[in-house]
This record gives structure tokens, C-alpha cells and sequence, in this order.
């Protein structure tokens, strides 16, 4: 059995709302090969918009799925899945997919500022009915089939002051989203070993930006996420354009980290990258309500990218001054 690790993040670019970072994890049976992408999950999910016509479940990069003229509808199908097979956490305990159990490091500072505050949720679409047990069946069928079972999804969510911190404290964005992901990666390791023994560990990342070497990284995140433990030796195995590979031996498993352009075409990433997605957007939505609460309901949202994040600052700007929010506060800084 190979305990299998992947990891993306949603809202890197942006200069307004909250970098996410997710992990998901999972335990594979089989001698399924992560490289064959989502190929083999192939029909029962697909990389595709949702509609209730749809006999599949979306899974695959979120910008294939999201559409905001259609709001989270595909990403909530996706979610709601996700809840039904998570076979760590019992149903009593759920809904589990919660920002505040994804997200316990983070939510309680996140929730304080005014634009993030729970009660701004807006509701979801009611997709409850529409999952019926005969359209899950085939994809937890599926699965099986494949001897992929999900165990954990954790998250990291970075709202605009914290962000702008970490970027002070490290130098560059960059940086900061390899920390986060790499220390988030270990503590993920590290809880879902204790109840899930594995004869090896493979983690897949997607890769942001032209780097290419990633040992030092690993080395110093290993040491910062385990003070107790000697840093293992990491071999550099690939550093290509496409694709870097490490291995080492983790606890006395033999581990690989794969950091990959376009890694949500795997499905652990894949699976990381709705859910930070999800994550971004609800968030979104709450900061977008927060503030047509304040200018008024003709404030187009934003979706917190350069050039728009620029207009949205510049209608809400009297207001800021108003209210004598530092702009560190809700404008990420470069």
C-alpha cells in the first residue's frame, strides 16, 4: 500500500483575497500509476463543467470546472463527493468540509477580519438531491476499481495581512508558497502515517514559476517541520523543464516528491486544487458581499486579479479611508 500526497494552491497571482493552499491524501492499493493523469478515472469523472444533466462527477484542474457565471455549482458537486468518501471521518462528525475543519490553523484569524466573517456566506446551491445514491455509485465503483481511497484533505489559507507578513519575513512570494506547502505537506505526512502504516510515500506537487531545484527547499522545510529528526539525504533524481523528482527515505519508507508543471493533470493535485479553489471562492464571495454591504449593491465584485483588484480599490477607496483600514491589510503587497 503507498500513501500518496498531492498538493496545489489557488489565488497565487492575485492581489486581493486569500492564497490557499491544500494537501490532499491518499492510500493506493493497486499498482496504479499516478503519471497516467485522469485518464483512467475516465468517465465516471471528468475535467469538465457540471450541470444536473451530467452523469459524472467533475474532477480535474478547477479552471476546467469553474465557471462563475455558474457559481460553485461543479465545484460543490465535486466537494459533496469528496464528503462521501472520506473514509477517516465519520459521518456523525460531518459536514467535515467545513472551512473551520479544513482549515483549523488559519480560520480563527481569518474569520476576525470584517470581510471574511462567517455570516457573509452566501448560500450554496442546494446540490443535495441532485447527488442521489445512483449517481455516486458508479464513481465510488470506480474507485475501487482503481484502489484509490481518500483519507485527508488539510489547508492553508493566507489571508491579505498574514500573506503580506510572510512575504516581509522570507523576501518574495515564492518563497512563502513554498513553505507553506512543503510544512503543510510534512504535518500532513506526519498525522496520516499514525493511523495509515504504508510500505511507501509519494507526493506530488504542481509547479509555479520557471524553478527548478527544489532540494535546498525540501531540506529546510524537513528541518523546520521535524526539530526532533536529522535531515535525511534528498537525491536530486530529474530537474528538467517539465518535471523535477527527489527521493529519499522518509521514517524508513522510501519516498519521492515529484514537482510537476501542470500538475493538476495528476489526480492528487487535481483533487488539491478544487478544494483550494472552492476554499478561494467562498472566501471571495464573503469579501464581495462585505463590501456591496458598504458601497452599495451596483459594486461589481471582483475576482481580485491585477487589473480588475485595481478598479475594485479605486470604487472602494473613499470607504477605506473611512473605515481607516491599512491597506496592508487588504491589498497583498509584491
Amino acid at each position: 500500500m503507498r500513501l500518496i500526497l498531492g498538493v496545489d494552491e489557488a489565488g497565487y497571482g492575485p492581489n486581493m483575497g486569500p492564497l490557499v493552499i491544500a494537501v490532499s491524501a491518499w492510500l493506493v492499493e493497486s499498482d496504479f500509476d499516478v503519471l497516467d493523469g485522469l485518464a483512467p478515472f475516465e468517465p465516471e469523472f471528468l475535467a469538465a463543467p457540471w450541470n444536473p444533466q451530467c452523469a459524472f462527477v467533475p474532477f480535474g484542474d478547477s479552471k476546467k470546472i469553474y465557471q462563475p457565471s455558474k457559481g460553485l455549482r461543479g465545484l460543490s458537486v465535486a466537494i459533496r463527493f469528496f464528503e462521501s468518501i472520506l473514509t477517516s471521518k465519520p459521518a456523525i462528525s460531518r459536514p467535515w468540509f467545513a472551512l473551520g475543519n479544513l482549515a483549523h490553523q488559519d480560520i480563527e484569524r481569518v474569520e476576525s477580519l470584517p470581510w471574511y466573517d462567517r455570516s457573509l456566506n452566501l448560500p450554496d446551491q442546494d446540490i443535495d438531491d441532485l447527488l442521489t445514491h445512483s449517481a455516486l455509485l458508479f464513481p465510488k465503483e470506480k474507485l475501487v476499481k482503481l484502489g484509490v481511497q481518500l483519507v485527508d484533505f488539510r489547508l492553508r489559507v493566507l489571508d491579505e495581512a498574514y500573506f503580506n507578513k510572510s512575504v516581509e519575513s522570507l523576501g518574495n512570494k515564492s518563497d512563502v508558497l513554498g513553505q507553506t506547502s512543503l510544512n503543510l505537506t510534512w504535518q500532513v505526512l506526519q498525522d496520516t502515517l499514525v493511523s495509515y502504516p504504508c510500505e511507501a510515500v509519494e507526493i506530488y506537487c504542481d509547479r509555479q514559476g520557471g524553478r527548478k531545484k527544489y532540494a535546498g527547499l525540501l531540506s529546510h522545510t524537513f528541518q523546520t517541520s521535524h526539530a526532533l529528526e536529522s535531515v535525511p539525504f534528498i537525491s536530486a533524481s530529474l530537474e528538467s523543464p517539465q518535471s523535477s523528482l527527489y527521493s529519499m527515505h522518509y521514517r524508513g519508507l522510501p519516498t519521492t516528491i515529484r514537482f510537476q508543471v501542470e500538475g493538476d493533470s495528476l489526480f492528487p493535485p487535481a483533487a488539491s486544487s478544487m478544494v483550494a479553489k472552492w476554499t478561494r471562492e467562498i472566501l471571495m464571495g464573503r469579501l464581495n458581499r462585505y463590501w456591496q454591504g458598504i458601497v452599495g449593491s451596483t459594486l461589481r465584485p471582483t475576482a481580485g486579479y491585477a487589473v480588475d483588484a485595481a478598479r475594485f480599490a479605486q470604487d472602494i477607496g473613499p470607504w477605506i479611508d473611512q473605515l481607516g483600514f491599512e491597506k496592508n491589510h487588504w491589498w497583498r503587497m509584491r
